[in-house]
């Protein structure tokens, strides 16, 4: 009934019928041909075709690959630390009914579902980790298993997502300032390690070295030698080492000759009557 009303129709105004009845099909493109409210058939081969139209209805959709852009948006990472995301889906239509018949704006659709996905994959992730996957480091993995979600929930858009990737990410404004003086504090800290790691290594070369050479050092001493060394090479401003003017092997007979010298000291004291109780 409705393919002879359109029939009729295309007779009685035979020149409107002849001239507006022509349709182009571009490469990577597919129109859906209504009739009346019903699906008739599918365009897929590039070329112009003669479809009546009256009681027609076409619906274009591209097959093209198409990107949308997620914008910026705040969102708790694993450590419940708020972070500002956003990122970039690329996807394509394999299923051109779907796309147009099952659901109201298929771009929109795919849009408000790469959102979610976003939000909710990003959560399970901290901003940053020393072992394991972190949303700052592990960004394919995470876009793997953001394409894995969101490709279940765009299929019944007849959509299939090509890739989903992190293109932005930042700390929010509220605490970008204290993870900032705690990265630079970590970064210190790493820096130090290398440093101390460094100066352990060159003392150990410099003692092997000297021994090598068959220069001894007292073991008592070796210490003093191993501070100075390591105070020069890990000071952040010049450093200035101390050195003892005697030899370290006259350590302890330059303690005995001062305690003689205040000894005689005394002596001499009470034998001139310095001391009151010399004359006793």
């Amino acid at each position: 009934m409705d393919s002879l009303l359109s029939l009729i129709l295309g007779i009685l105004f035979l020149p409107i019928t002849i001239l507006g009845s022509w349709i182009v099909v571009h490469p990577q493109e597919e129109k859906l041909i209504l009739i009346w409210g019903k699906l008739a058939r599918v365009l897929n081969t590039p070329g112009m075709l003669f479809v009546n139209l009256w009681g027609r209805k076409v619906i274009t959709v591209t097959t093209k690959q198409q990107t949308i852009e997620i914008p910026k948006s705040v969102v708790a990472d694993a450590n419940a630390n708020p972070v500002i995301i956003a990122a970039i889906c690329t996807f394509k239509v394999v299923d051109s009914v779907k796309a147009a018949l099952e659901v109201e704006d298929y771009l929109a659709f795919v849009k408000s579902q790469a959102v979610a996905v976003l939000k909710q994959v990003a959560s399970k992730y901290p901003y940053s980790a020393d072992n394991g996957v972190s949303l700052k480091d592990e960004t394919s993995h995470i876009g793997q298993e953001m394409v894995g979600v969101l490709s279940e929930k765009a299929k019944a858009a007849g959509v299939r997502i090509i890739s989903y990737e992190i293109s932005d990410l930042s700390y929010a404004p509220e605490i970008a300032q204290a993870m900032l003086v705690r990265q630079q504090a970590q970064a210190l800290v790493d820096a130090r390690k290398i440093v101390v790691e460094g100066a352990v290594e060159i003392v150990d070369g410099a003692i092997a070295h000297l021994r090598d050479r068959g220069i001894a050092i007292n073991p008592a001493h070796q210490s003093k030698v191993v501070g100075n060394l390591l105070a020069v090479i890990c000071g952040d401003a010049k450093v200035q080492p101390t050195y003892a003017i005697q030899d370290y092997e006259s350590d302890a007979m330059a303690e005995g000759m001062g305690k003689m010298v205040s000894l005689l000291g005394d002596i001499k004291d009470r034998l001139s009557g310095k001391n009151p109780q010399a004359k006793s």
